[in-house]
């Protein structure tokens, strides 16, 4: 099996619940069973909560204080996007499980230039529930999510655009990392594959398959401000509204492209 290591996996993560860390956990022993990628964790938030059960020179940690209401998730991805060296990079929830196969297989597609952003599913992301997700952790054998799938619901019925993302990380922080304009919780994973697809004039990949995202409760998934709601949609489908040369241009303005600069 591909080792993957031209490939780093990056989590930026506020542990608001004690599932979300053993979820993380559970995420990154399943990459580090089957890769040997670097992979990255940055927790963000008042206090540290996330405590690595893997002890592993594969696994980098950071803590950064925080004391906002929500999580900047677009601007602790691009503080961990800084410190990438490798020619792709997988933006991951902290509650994916992924099949290694289909990893494999997108990775593939960044490697050959068809595409410069994948998703290794095809927008179908099973909910495991509680119950399942504490029957995984016994065994966190892939067959024990698979076994179920059947009675399982499809989140966002099947057109969920976030969890895992692959990317080829030059040509992605060229076209601007993340849009830190979406301060909190919003359609930043709308905005982006929108973005990629405008810019470099390619189709997102998508592999025919799913994921699994593992129940936690929900705290920080959801707007906590009916002005902000608004305006981060605006900002969703001015992008959109944009032709290929503009967006470049847009994007050239934006002062935190600059930390990419290599």
């Amino acid at each position: 099996m591909d080792s993957l290591t031209d490939v780093s996996f990056v989590f930026p993560t506020s542990i608001d619940s004690p599932e979300r860390s053993r979820n993380l956990d559970m995420t990154i022993a399943s990459i580090m069973r089957h890769f040997d990628s670097p992979v990255s964790v940055l927790e963000a938030g008042k206090d540290r909560h996330y405590f690595p059960q893997t002890k592993s020179q594969q696994l980098q940690y950071q803590f950064v204080e925080d004391h906002q209401r929500g999580f900047n998730h677009t601007r602790y991805l691009n503080r961990l996007y800084e410190t990438v060296t490798t020619p792709i990079m997988v933006l991951m929830d902290a509650d994916a499980i992924v099949p290694p196969n289909q990893l494999i297989e997108t990775v593939e597609q960044i490697r050959q230039g068809t595409a410069v952003m994948g998703l290794p599913y095809d927008g179908s992301a099973y909910f495991v529930t509680e119950e399942l997700a504490n029957a995984y952790q016994q065994t966190q054998e892939l067959g024990v999510l698979e076994n179920a799938k059947k009675y399982l619901r499809l989140m966002n019925g099947r057109i969920a655009v976030g969890i895992a993302i692959v990317v080829d990380t030059e040509k992605y922080l060229r076209a601007g990392g993340e849009n830190e304009f979406f301060t909190d919780w919003g359609p930043e994973d709308l905005e982006r594959l929108k973005r990629m697809e405008i810019i470099y004039q390619k189709p997102v990949y998508r592999y025919p398959g799913y994921v699994f995202h593992l129940w936690h409760p929900r705290n920080n998934s959801q707007y906590h401000d009916p002005q902000q709601e608004i305006a981060f949609k605006q900002e969703y489908l001015k992008i959109c509204g944009m032709t290929q040369k503009e967006l470049i241009n847009h994007v050239e303005s934006w002062p935190w492209k600059e930390k990419f600069k290599r």
